[in-house]
């Protein structure tokens, strides 16, 4: 019997679930990694595989911990159903890898499952009663659903400050998240800036909204903006050939590239580390009133 050592492991581990579709947690099949992506794939910043030591080790580096938030949820016949929370995962990853900090494991549940989602329209095609996306489905109520997320995510908030970092960057891959987790870590700062002891703050973003000024026709369900960023985050993620002939021949499909998510998700990164880096050198600027978003 092989015996694997903790870097083989740990990179084996990290394609569990995913090694079936064809791609990896590192952005690559194992045959297509580069020399340079196995050297930055060895140092490890994924806090789940983490040594306690090791853990301590990179929060005294850099305080920042990476929050990716999502949902389960049809993004076109081509795309993968976690689309929203493995994009913010592969999102926040590179954030790691190039300025420091740990990714926490993606959260993919818990969002309202009747608002704001397009799987009450897909019944047909999950071949599943259409009562299964209605209102009555879920045992609380639209407003109820809502309320239990903000809670939820004012929970993690505290349970990863409780864990010495100072600083928590949550990207949400499912847009309607957004103002959930704005409005989850503006609680959260109130009580965590009165801990003389520790004071956290966080911050929250989806990706398209700092590239906008500069990449037009973002921000799109599945279409082009997402398919090219999941083709350049993880090849082999997204089969346009699964497109209905009807869809394959809109102008959309002509667009998408693992070029083109390429540059936005480099200018992403660019805008995100940014804003970190200023977090890191003035933390007063975000621990008050009319913090910045």
């Amino acid at each position: 019997m092989k015996r694997w050592t903790r870097r083989e492991f740990v990179r084996a581990a990290g394609t569990v679930g995913l090694g079936t579709s064809g791609f990896s947690v590192l952005g690559s099949t194992d045959d297509s990694i580069t020399s340079a992506e196995r050297k930055r794939g060895d140092v490890e910043i994924r806090y789940e595989w983490l040594r306690p030591g090791e853990m301590v080790s990179r929060r005294k580096a850099c305080p920042v911990a990476y929050l990716p938030i999502g949902t389960l949820e049809w993004h076109l016949e081509h795309n993968v159903l976690g689309l929203d929370a493995v994009k913010a995962h592969g999102l926040v990853m590179e954030c790691a890898r190039r300025g420091g900090g740990v990714v926490f494991p993606a959260l993919f549940y818990g969002e309202n499952r009747t608002e704001a989602h397009v799987d009450v329209l897909r019944a047909d095609e999950f071949e599943v009663p259409p009562e299964n996306f209605g209102p009555d489905f879920m045992p609380f109520t639209v407003s109820e659903q809502a309320t239990h997320y903000h809670h939820l995510l004012i929970h993690v908030l505290n349970e990863i400050a409780s864990l010495g970092f100072r600083f928590i960057i949550v990207c949400a891959g499912h847009y309607p998240l957004l103002d959930h987790a704005r409005a989850a870590i503006s609680v959260f700062r109130q009580t965590a800036r009165r801990r003389g002891h520790q004071p956290t703050t966080g911050w929250a973003f989806s990706g398209y909204e700092l590239v906008q000024d500069v990449l037009p026709g973002v921000g799109d369900h599945g279409l082009t903006w997402e398919t090219s960023l999941m083709m350049a985050l993880f090849p082999g993620s997204a089969d346009l050939s699964l497109l209905p002939p009807e869809v394959r021949r809109e102008k959309w499909v002509d667009s998408v590239s693992a070029e083109y998510g390429r540059k936005a998700i480099d200018l992403i990164i660019d805008r995100v580390l940014a804003r970190v880096e200023d977090m890191l050198k003035n933390p007063g600027k975000y621990l008050g009133h009319c913090t910045p978003m």
